[in-house]
């Protein structure tokens, strides 16, 4: 049986990392204590989780669907957001996030017609990148 998830929203934030070989068991625990209030979030349209299974990184995907920019802002804003993206990073590697905006690809006579959200620069997460204040490095 294959399962198939579509984000149907207009923004989606996708939080990559892998887990370190010594803390398989700290992430299970993290999970369990964070993940909840994590993924619930009122702020939160949908979410999704994608493992990659062929040993590559990033090993695993949490996707975090949004209706605007402004909900996502308050997402990644907010204390639970922030509290488990520290304890994240303690039993993980490698570990960035990415804002999408959905777009679409025009097919037709007016494909040429250039896309002007694609000059936007990325938008980035301060506390995953690492580009907020000093006093997340911990």
């Amino acid at each position: 049986m294959t399962t198939e998830c579509i984000m149907n929203t207009a923004y989606t934030y996708e939080i990559e990392f892998d887990i370190l070989r010594s803390s398989r068991t700290a992430y299970e625990q993290w999970l369990a204590q964070n993940a909840i209030d994590w993924v619930s979030h009122q702020a939160v349209s949908s979410f999704a989780v994608e493992q990659n299974r062929n040993g590559l990184s990033p090993e695993i995907k949490f996707r975090f669907g949004f209706p605007s920019l402004e909900r996502w802002a308050t997402f990644t804003d907010s204390d639970i957001h922030q509290e488990a993206t520290e304890t994240l990073r303690e039993v993980s590697a490698e570990l960035s996030g990415t804002l999408w905006e959905q777009g679409g690809i025009r097919l037709g006579e007016d494909s040429t017609a250039q896309n002007p959200q694609l000059d936007d620069p990325p938008i980035s997460d301060p506390v995953i990148d690492g580009s907020q204040s000093s006093d997340l490095s911990g």
